[in-house]
C-alpha cells in the first residue's frame, strides 16, 4: 500500500475496506452539516461513493486519500482528501472532508497542499478548482492560506 506523509499527516489511497471509516465520517455531524444538508448517509450511499471514487482512480490515475493524523500511539483517521476531474473540463477539483476531531488544527490546508502538489506533479491539468459552501468559513480561510482565490 502506497502512503504519503506530510509533517503531521499520513495519506493512503482509498480502498474498499475503508467503508466503515467513511460511513462514520460521512455521518459526522459537522460533515453532514457542511456536505449533506444534515441528511444522514446510508451505508449504500457510502458504498456507491467508494465505487465511483475507485473507478475514478482507475480511469485517471488519481483520486481520494484517507487522511490520518500522526500520533504517538498510532495514526488516527480524521477524514479524506482528494482530486476529482470536473466533468467536461480539464480542471481538477480539490476536495477535503474532515471529522470534528480533525478541524481547527491547520490539518485541512496541510492535506490540501499535498493534494495540490501531487496534482501539479502528476497530471496535465489546466487548473485546480474548489467549491466551498458560503457558510464554510474554515474552508474559505484555508483556501486563502493556500493562495487560492475566489472566482464567481
Amino acid at each position: 500500500m502506497k502512503r504519503y506523509e506530510t509533517p503531521r499527516l499520513i495519506l493512503t489511497r482509498l480502498r474498499p475496506e475503508h467503508e466503515e471509516l467513511l460511513f462514520e465520517l460521512h455521518n459526522d455531524p459537522l460533515v453532514q452539516d457542511l456536505f449533506y444538508d444534515s441528511k444522514p448517509q446510508s451505508l449504500k450511499e457510502v458504498r456507491e461513493w467508494i465505487d465511483t471514487s475507485l473507478a475514478h482512480w482507475n480511469e485517471n490515475g488519481f483520486g481520494f486519500w484517507m487522511v490520518y493524523k500522526k500520533t504517538t500511539d498510532r495514526p488516527f483517521f480524521i477524514g479524506r482528501c482528494g482530486l476529482h476531474v470536473v466533468q467536461g473540463t480539464n480542471n481538477i477539483e480539490l476536495i477535503y472532508m474532515f471529522s470534528q476531531q480533525g478541524v481547527g488544527q491547520g490539518l485541512g490546508p496541510e492535506a490540501a497542499r499535498f493534494g495540490i502538489t501531487h496534482a501539479l506533479a502528476n497530471s496535465t491539468i489546466e487548473k485546480i478548482v474548489g467549491f466551498i459552501a458560503h457558510r464554510n468559513e474554515r474552508s474559505k480561510r484555508a483556501a486563502k492560506s493556500l493562495g487560492l482565490r475566489y472566482v464567481e
